[in-house]
């Protein structure tokens, strides 16, 4: 029994890792594992399964926050970088212009 608390832990783990590393299909194949798995029957491993449980849906929002303001910010330079490519030349301070 001891055995099948690890693994279950160790599934919840490497989901938890996934999803820190943004690795979402490994985190979907550990979604997966964990279905047919049984839930511990005494109650402290079952609140130390969904505690890890928890944390484990916490990494994962949080690196899906991260993701997602990565994403904003480098949609924010390219539109920048556009916007200031269909400019006119700019003139550097100096440079004398054609009046």
């Amino acid at each position: 029994m001891a055995s099948q608390r690890s693994d279950l832990f160790d599934v919840v783990g490497e989901l938890r890792e996934c999803a820190r590393r943004g690795d979402w299909q490994g985190a979907h194949q550990c979604a997966i594992a964990l279905r047919p798995r049984t839930l511990p029957v005494d109650r402290l491993e079952l609140a130390e399964y969904l505690n890890r449980l928890r944390e484990a849906l916490i990494v994962a929002r949080t690196a899906r926050a991260h993701t997602a303001a990565t994403l904003v910010r480098l949609n924010a330079a390219a539109a920048f970088q556009r916007s200031r490519m269909s400019q006119e030349p700019r003139h550097e301070f100096g440079e004398v212009t054609a009046s």
